[in-house]
């Protein structure tokens, strides 16, 4: 059998620059990313993947936070069940 090689091209499309985002957009952004990884945690409970549930569970933590650090109160997290288990 003959070597495979990997090429890479550059991508010709520039990317514009992208503003840092204000305290309310990063926030948002935060708990949007926290569903995500809500949805992923209850995905994983039901394959049954323990480890996994406490990586993403700890995951979800750390995003918590940062969100409520950015915002400073809790307000967005009192409505949603935080209550998965590690």
């Amino acid at each position: 059998m003959g070597e495979f090689d990997i090429v890479v091209e550059p991508n010709a499309r520039r990317r514009r620059y992208r503003y840092p985002l204000s305290g309310k957009k990063r926030a948002a952004a935060l708990f949007r990313v926290w569903h995500g990884v809500r949805e992923l945690v209850e995905e994983a409970e039901r394959l049954g993947e323990g480890e996994l549930v406490h990586f993403l569970s700890v995951a979800q933590l750390l995003v918590e936070e940062k969100a409520v650090a950015l915002t400073g109160s809790a307000s967005a997290f009192e409505a949603a069940d935080t209550s998965l288990p590690n």
